[in-house]
């Protein structure tokens, strides 16, 4: 029975070799038939990948220094509204000033002046 037995093994073996075989062959066949250009653009040759990234890492350099000269520009903006801010602020107050003491003078009665009488030309009757 133990004859039996390894004959049995051993064809099961050879199967399973023959299938892991097969297996592989299609694999190879498919891969055979994807054209070249679908290859390379699946898995770029190294040199291409080293130049993408220097391109990224250039667009982020400039990325960065675009942040940067915006933020600069963004701060200077913030300065310049403080200060016309400060000037709308006094102007603000100069012209209430001026409407105050243009009401108060409306209000206050203008000082009475002498009028003289009318002159009658001499020769007019």
């Amino acid at each position: 029975m133990t004859e039996h037995s390894n004959y049995g093994n051993r064809r099961l073996s050879i199967v399973v070799w023959a299938l892991i075989a097969v297996a592989l062959l299609a694999i190879l066949g498919v891969y055979a038939s994807i054209p070249v250009t679908e290859r390379r653009a699946s898995a770029p040759p190294a040199n291409e990948t080293a130049q993408a990234l220097r391109d990224l890492q250039t667009s982020q350099q400039r990325a960065a220094d675009q942040l940067k000269a915006l933020q600069q520009t963004v701060s200077s903006d913030q300065a310049e509204i403080r200060r016309l801010s400060g000037e709308v602020t006094v102007l603000t107050s100069k012209l209430e000033t001026l409407q105050q003491s243009f009401a108060s003078a409306q209000r206050a009665p203008a000082p009475l002046q002498p009028t003289e009488p009318a002159k009658q030309k001499h020769g007019a009757r």
